[in-house]
């Protein structure tokens, strides 16, 4: 038996190697960095380096992952914005006391501490908490229409239904927006941040 080469030899053609696929592809790159002058290989090394930027090295997924984990500054968000004088100047904190809502009332009633055992309060201070609600606002928007849309007018009964449905929808949606864009400006970094 003849091997490939001894019978391409003994048909005047010449043995070649034919370059694969992968040594083309190395061989390219080779070419291309030291074209670039990026080659960055040793003595030790035979192979090509190509400096490549890596996140990770730089810090810079370390710091997401710390911005992300730092709860917000609420108190001093509200402070900075001036949220409170922008209410007394509105007249919205005499009109709350005049219907007879003070602190005093609210400590009486424990509001702050139902808030907390129903977890408004740890999720005024979550990160996820604004996208949440917007998706929420969104949703109701689209239900409105969807109700109208969906139920029939066959009766008066269901003309109030989808009446109301549409109204509820549309006053929450406006108000879950509006939560959603008060608490992502509350969330927002500090100035000193």
């Amino acid at each position: 038996m003849r091997s490939g080469s001894a019978m391409m030899r003994k048909q005047g053609m010449r043995a070649t190697r034919m370059p694969t696929r992968c040594s083309t592809t190395v061989q390219k790159v080779r070419t291309t960095t030291a074209r670039l002058g990026k080659t960055q290989g040793s003595r030790q090394s035979r192979g090509v380096s190509i400096a490549i930027n890596n996140p990770l090295e730089k810090g810079v997924a370390r710091q997401k992952t710390e911005d992300s984990r730092e709860s917000p500054k609420l108190l001093t968000r509200v402070q900075e914005l001036r949220l409170l004088s922008k209410l007394e100047e509105a007249g919205l904190l005499s009109a709350v006391e005049k219907a007879g809502i003070t602190l005093s009332t609210i400590e009486e009633l424990g509001l702050l501490t139902k808030a907390e055992d129903l977890g408004l309060i740890s999720a005024a201070v979550n990160r996820n908490t604004p996208g949440l609600v917007t998706t929420a606002a969104l949703a109701l928007f689209a239900a409105g229409p969807a109700v109208v849309y969906f139920v029939p007018e066959d009766t008066t009964a269901q003309i109030a239904l989808q009446a109301v449905v549409a109204l509820v929808c549309v006053l929450g949606g406006s108000a879950a927006l509006g939560a959603a864009n008060l608490l992502s400006t509350l969330q927002a970094k500090t100035k000193s941040n």
